[in-house]
């Protein structure tokens, strides 16, 4: 029974401690100013040269979207907008996926709506050299998700800094004329959470086994 015990153990730590993993899913949501949202994204890892360290890239995103400002309610979201980065690169802090949406009413006059898909478990760094936000799972620039309706949302943190306000995000939803119709700044609150590894469900489930094998055993 001990040399069971040890075995099953040595798997279980294995599987744990053995090397990083390298994609996954969590669980996201966010709330606030008349807009939510929530479902999952998949991520895998980055193969950008000249991205931010820790950053993973977005590969995939389900779920659903309201927005009251719109009369919006449980609109299906049926994947994620391929990055397209600009070229050449913007250099400076600026990921190199870097990417924009020329849209007919930019929130900043002569840009447009900017996005590089980009995940961080550990959180966003600093990556606009004038904003000085930094936080939150995505960074300043977000990811952009389509829906079933032909529209696009763009979801972004707002980041925070010493002295500055709370970490918060913002959305900017596109019509199918690439015409803004509803920028929400901030105020918005968000969250991931992780899926459960399957490494670490199986070892559970060892270790559970044995348990019940050893209770079983202790009643005969």
């Amino acid at each position: 029974m001990r040399h069971q015990l040890l075995a099953i153990v040595a798997v279980a730590a294995a599987l744990i401690s053995g090397p990083r993993v390298q994609a996954g899913v969590v669980a996201f949501n966010f709330n606030g100013a008349g807009v939510s949202g929530s479902g999952l994204l998949t991520y895998g890892p980055n193969t950008v040269v000249g991205d931010p360290a820790g950053s993973y890239a977005i590969t995939d995103v389900s779920g659903t979207f309201s927005d009251s400002n719109l009369g919006l309610s449980n609109v299906t979201i049926v994947g994620l907008l391929p990055i397209d980065p600009v070229n050449p690169p913007k250099g400076g802090l600026f990921p190199v996926s870097f990417s924009s949406i020329a849209v007919t009413n930019p929130s900043h006059p002569g840009g447009g709506t900017s996005y590089d898909n980009l995940l961080y478990p550990g959180g966003s760094p600093w990556v606009c050299e004038d904003y000085p936000g930094f936080g939150g799972y995505l960074d300043v620039y977000g990811m952009v998700f389509k829906l079933s309706n032909g529209y696009l949302v763009n979801l972004w943190s707002n980041g925070t800094w010493p002295g500055g306000p709370p970490l918060d995000y913002g959305v900017a939803v596109i019509d199918r004329t690439n015409t803004i119709v509803d920028y929400v700044a901030g105020g918005i609150a968000s969250a991931v959470v992780p899926e459960p590894g399957s490494a670490v469900l199986l070892s559970v489930g060892l270790l559970s086994a044995l348990a019940w094998r050893g209770r079983k055993g202790r009643a005969e």
